[in-house]
Order: C-alpha cells, then sequence, then structure tokens
C-alpha cells in the first residue's frame, strides 16, 4: 500500500508541476511563447501545442487518467526541450541560461510512469480494478 500512496504523490507532483507550466505560458501571454519559441529557432505555433499539451496531460496525470500516455507524451516534451533549447548550456546551466537537470528528472519521473503497472490512486487504478473483479466474476461463473 505504501507503494500506491508514493507512485500518488510522484504521480501529483508531476502532473502539477506540467500543468503549471502551461498556465504560466497561457498566462504570460501564449504570444510571447511563441514569439520566444521562435526566437530560439522553433516554429511559434510549436508554443500552442505544448502549451495545451502541458495543460491536458498535467490535468490528466493529477487525475491519474490515461497516465502513461500523458507520461510518455512528458518525456518527448523534455527531450525536446534538451535537445532544441538547453544542451549547449548543459546540465547546470551557463551565462545565465538554466541546464536540463530538472528536464532529466522530470524525464525520469514521466518514465516511471510510462513503464510502471503502479499508477497510484487515480482513474486508472479504478478502471484496472473494476476490470480485475469483471474478469474474476466471469472466471468464477465459468468454474
Amino acid at each position: 500500500m505504501t507503494m500506491k500512496w508514493t507512485a500518488t504523490a510522484m504521480r501529483l507532483l508531476l502532473g502539477t508541476i506540467f500543468l503549471a507550466h502551461g498556465i504560466s505560458k497561457l498566462s504570460g501571454g501564449i504570444g510571447n511563447t511563441a514569439d520566444w519559441f521562435a526566437s530560439v529557432g522553433l516554429p511559434g505555433f510549436l508554443a500552442y501545442m505544448i502549451a495545451m499539451l502541458e495543460l491536458v496531460c498535467g490535468t490528466m496525470m493529477i487525475l491519474g487518467l490515461l497516465t502513461r500516455a500523458s507520461a510518455a507524451a512528458f518525456i518527448v516534451v523534455m527531450i525536446g526541450a534538451i535537445v532544441t533549447v538547453k544542451l549547449p548550456a548543459g546540465l547546470l546551466g551557463a551565462g545565465g541560461s538554466s541546464g536540463y537537470e530538472l528536464d532529466l528528472a522530470l524525464m525520469a519521473l514521466a518514465a516511471y510512469f510510462a513503464a510502471s503497472r503502479e499508477p497510484g490512486f487515480g482513474i486508472d487504478s479504478l478502471l484496472a480494478d473494476r476490470e480485475a473483479r469483471e474478469e474474476a466474476a466471469e472466471a468464477a461463473a465459468l468454474s
């Protein structure tokens, strides 16, 4: 039971961080974020896509819904951030630029949920428990 609570806390933290980043992109003016993306050589429309992904997948992660898919999306975002923006600054950052240590930590946390069968307490676990009970009832009826 302890692992379930630990997984729940980690999932809530991960979801909250990504949701907050999505909200930040919108509240800071998504146009400004799109301009910043363009300034580092990325298409501006990508800012809209990333913000929506962070909002939607962050919310789903908090709810424990489609946890694996949300985690996989976060991994892709973090790889993109590291490769396109943060890699030149190094692990800890340089010259006022942040490094990619936080991105690696978030990616590792997301990798846990992408690979694990333990999403913690949430909608995914409720659905899995319900499915297991139905399968057990069917197996008992066939016996």
